[in-house]
């Protein structure tokens, strides 16, 4: 009879340390869900602020670059395509905005951002600082294709007017 009793005992053991440790999961559960409040925002209406060292999409403004090509050798994935051409003999040398002559024809500039890792190297080598990380971070798209910004684009170059002021 007292093998019989030990096994009750221990089956109305673990079932009153079953129905506490439930209690006691369910108690911190409901906690959240009613005392905490909600933090989701009104997107697009309200927008989050991103901290100022955030790495979002890049910008590379073409005016400034020099084609120096250091973008793409510190890229570690190669999703920089760079391509120039020397300045034909007697055409005018422009400078960018922190004086640096431009001598060489940027032809290509694309940055594949489905292959990006969104380290920051490419940004740190820039001798002229044209190329930058942006706040820009809506820029999802349908198909992975549509992931490479050609920043010659007339379209692309329009995005200097809101990702430079900001």
């Amino acid at each position: 009879m007292s093998t019989q009793a030990g096994s009750v005992r221990e089956y109305f053991s673990a079932l009153f340390d079953a129905i506490t440790s439930t209690a006691r999961a369910m108690y911190v559960t409901f906690k959240y869900v009613w005392a905490v409040k909600p933090v989701s925002i009104e997107y697009p209406e309200v927008r989050e602020v991103l901290p100022d060292r955030a790495r979002m999409r890049l910008f590379n403004d073409v005016l400034n670059c020099i084609s120096c090509t250091q973008c793409a050798m510190a890229c570690p994935v190669d999703c920089i395509y760079i391509a120039s051409e020397k300045m034909p003999e007697g055409a005018e040398i422009k400078k960018t905005s922190n004086g640096q002559a431009i001598r060489l024809k940027l032809t290509q500039f694309t940055i594949d951002t489905a292959l990006c890792c969104y380290c920051g190297l490419c940004t740190t080598v820039c001798p002229t600082e044209c190329l930058t990380h942006s706040h820009d971070y809506e820029f999802s798209q349908y198909t992975v294709d549509h992931m490479k910004y050609d920043y010659l684009a007339p379209d692309v170059i329009a995005w200097r007017d809101r990702i430079v002021k900001s």
